[in-house]
């Protein structure tokens, strides 16, 4: 069981907006005293702080990102079509698009890649169906490659 001491840290931009909420919540507070002195000059929410009064769980999704580029590219494409290059920036999106899917997941150390040539000493994953193997069953039976 987890005593909540190995908590993971919130990424910056939640950190971010955790600490705005506190502190919105700590000027509520106090503007629930009664206070004698007047009010400070100073704006409630500065304008940099402003993005992060969007709800939690919009800040923290993954799929904003990618519809927002998902938006970007189709305003393009149809502004290219509109001067009949539509064809050409779809062909031309078609190398990028790969492009970033394979900047955006990067394999960890010990991650092993599903194609053993990638893999340090050409190590296979666990229930890889080898040409050897296939050999084995074909030449003694089944039984010959069960461990």
């Amino acid at each position: 069981m987890s005593d909540g001491s190995d908590k993971e840290e919130d990424p910056p931009h939640l950190a971010r907006y955790r600490e705005y909420k506190r502190r919105q919540e700590a000027k509520r507070q106090q503007k629930s005293k009664p206070t004698t002195s007047p009010p400070s000059s100073s704006p409630t929410t500065p304008p940099s702080e402003q993005y992060y009064s969007l709800p939690e769980h919009l800040i923290n999704h993954r799929l904003t990102p990618l519809l927002l580029k998902l938006v970007i590219w189709t305003f393009l494409l149809l502004f290219f079509a509109h001067h009949e290059f539509g064809s050409v920036f779809f062909l031309a999106s078609i190398p990028f698009i790969v492009w970033q899917s394979m900047e955006e997941y990067k394999r960890g150390p010990r991650e092993l890649s599903a194609y053993s040539v990638f893999n340090q000493n050409l190590e296979r994953l666990d229930g890889t169906f080898t040409s050897e193997q296939w050999e084995k069953e074909l030449r003694y039976g089944p039984a010959s490659v069960m461990k």
